[in-house]
């Protein structure tokens, strides 16, 4: 067993243990660096230098993992510190993610899976995960910090109870023992109510559970909060009273400078008055409408179905005014909906979203309910089938800084699906775009719908001449004209992905020899023989690509434009979004 209990240290403590067993790994062998002030240290915790080699260890103090509740907010903050290592230099060439914790699957391919973020060109490192399990290894590898932490928590025990010989010596039967002789105690001290308790770290909760199935009528138990909300607390106050009024649908916080007193009547263990607390109100449903089948339904002005979209009810309940019902979608947004019983008083409704590792066409549906929530009309909700309620919008919301980089990500979606089918592939999509590669997206949805488009990743235009001269082959060299080459299993990068089109065509009909009379003098002197000729693209910025076997018309091919938010296409007018 471990001298150390990961899940108690602490993150100070925890921080002072891996600097030292880091120092005792690499002693003698390398150069170990902490920095102080961890976080903005530019992605460095702990670092091992061997010369020109950099070993980065990233120390984030999660006993419990990074899945459940705190999973986005753990993943981005270890995802951030990884982008941020990438961007030293020299980079590193192994990035060590330590933890106290024991690492579940999906938590450790999370980690593994951070090399899709190493930007083109650096060489991933090595990526490796250092957690409980390895933690404990190192600290039997070394003895005297072992012992020394062994003592150090003897040494808390017996502070903490006064007396050596009440440390736990019996291990976790003794610890039962005791839990189970004190939890008969607690159940004693009331005739109606047991009270249940649990530790987790320095804080205890205690639970009052009926013995009797009117515990609640017989000796009810109640709570007075006495306390008033300063112009600080303007956002608690809000979200405390919407609960009050239609339900709470997840936890309201008052922090303690809002709860001046806390008085609880009911059993003795738990009953009297309490200051400087914090109060928290957790949402309870049972519905039986809970993990039904929702759908909302849109209508337009003139009564036309414009949307309609299926979810699923994860919360339901109702408060002094009115209800509110949690619909999610996707697995991606949740729409949460505030019905009043009084038909006069308008309702209200709240979205919240996200696109991490999201599949193409589930963010087309993602966007779409968020466009048809903001957009005047009326919307209808169901439940298994069933008309609920019906809230009209009167007006459309006012457009948001947030809609423009949904339309780039509606434009990435569309594209990526029309590409991942083509090419039989499924993937999310990635957490960064970069310009260049929504254009190589765009282009190649307009090459696989049949059109042409200009393409920045078009090869340049080279011909070899064979030594043989003749007039139309002068005529290119001097005035320009038609060239034109198939490029077989063309590839647009994505990422660390590669799409594959197939034979593409790279063609323009102006096009211009840059090294025309160098050419014409080669066949002057009957030296042309493998003379490289290349051209550029006429007067345009890029040559053009066109998939022939998907194009209607070879003779007439459509040329298409990018037609991107927010980036221009040169030598086109009009860059705005089709």
């Amino acid at each position: 067993m471990s001298a150390v209990d990961w899940d108690r240290i602490g993150i100070d403590k925890f921080e002072r243990i891996v600097d030292t067993l880091m120092a005792r790994k690499w002693q003698g062998i390398a150069e170990v660096i902490c920095p102080d002030g961890r976080g903005g240290d530019g992605g460095i915790d702990i670092e091992v230098r061997q010369g020109e080699r950099r070993r980065v260890y990233q120390l984030k103090y999660f006993p419990d993992g990074f899945s459940g509740n705190m999973k986005k907010t753990r993943t981005d903050q270890i995802r951030s510190s990884f982008k941020r290592a990438m961007k030293l230099d020299p980079a590193p060439v192994e990035w060590t993610l330590v933890v106290p914790s024991k690492l579940i699957p999906g938590e450790r391919e999370f980690v593994e899976g951070l090399e899709q973020y190493v930007d083109e060109g650096t060489k991933p490192p090595k990526i490796s995960i250092l957690d409980r399990v390895e933690l404990d290894l190192l600290l039997l590898a070394h003895p005297d910090v072992y012992a020394y932490l062994g003592r150090e928590q003897m040494r808390s025990d017996v502070e903490l109870y006064r007396l050596e010989t009440a440390t736990l010596v019996g291990g976790t039967d003794a610890l039962t023992e005791r839990i189970t002789g004190l939890g008969d105690l607690a159940d004693s001290t009331d005739l109606y109510w047991a009270v249940d308790f649990a530790r987790e770290g320095d804080q205890v909760t205690y639970t009052a559970r009926p013995k009797d199935p009117n515990a609640h009528i017989k000796s009810p138990i109640t709570a007075t909060i006495a306390g008033s909300f300063g112009s600080e607390h303007t956002a608690v106050q809000r979200q405390f009273e919407h609960a009050l009024k239609y339900g709470a649908s997840g936890p309201v916080v008052l922090p303690p400078e809002v709860v001046r007193q806390l008085t609880i009547s009911g059993p003795e263990l738990i009953a009297g008055q309490h200051s400087n607390v914090e109060v928290r109100f957790e949402p309870l449903s049972e519905n039986p409408h809970v993990g039904e089948l929702a759908e909302l339904k849109f209508f337009d002005a003139e009564g036309n179905e414009a949307a309609a979209h299926e979810g699923r009810v994860t919360y339901i309940n109702n408060g002094s005014i009115g209800l509110t019902l949690r619909i999610e979608f996707y697995e991606h947004v949740q729409v949460e909906l505030h019905y009043p019983l009084d038909k006069s008083i308008p309702g209200d409704g709240q979205i919240s979203y996200n696109f991490t590792r999201i599949r193409p066409a589930d963010a087309l549906r993602v966007i779409e309910l968020v466009r048809s929530l903001r957009s005047p009309g009326v919307c209808k909700t169901y439940i298994d089938g069933r008309f609920m309620w019906s809230m009209e919008a009167s007006a459309a919301a006012v457009r948001e800084d947030s809609d423009d980089e949904l339309d780039v990500l509606y434009g990435i979606a569309r594209d990526l699906v029309t590409v991942q089918d083509f090419c039989n592939t499924k993937f999310a999509i990635p957490d960064e775009v970069t310009a260049i590669e929504r254009i190589n997206l765009r282009v190649a949805r307009i090459l696989i719908e049949g059109y042409v488009a200009a393409s920045p990743e078009a090869p340049t235009g080279i011909m070899q001449l064979v030594g043989n001269d003749s007039p139309r082959i002068r005529l290119l060299l001097e005035e320009g004209g038609h060239i034109g080459f198939t490029v077989k299993d063309f590839t647009l990068r994505l990422g660390a992905r590669e799409l594959n089109l197939g034979d593409v065509y790279v063609f323009h009909h102006s096009a211009v020899a840059i090294n025309g009379e160098e050419a014409l003098k080669a066949l002057d002197a009957g030296d042309a023989q493998g003379f490289r000729v290349k051209f550029r693209p006429g007067d345009d910025p890029y040559f053009y690509l066109a998939m022939l076997s998907r194009v209607p018309d070879p003779g007439a091919p459509m040329v298409a434009a990018w037609s991107l938010p927010d980036i221009d296409q040169p030598g086109v007018e009009d860059g705005s979004a089709a």
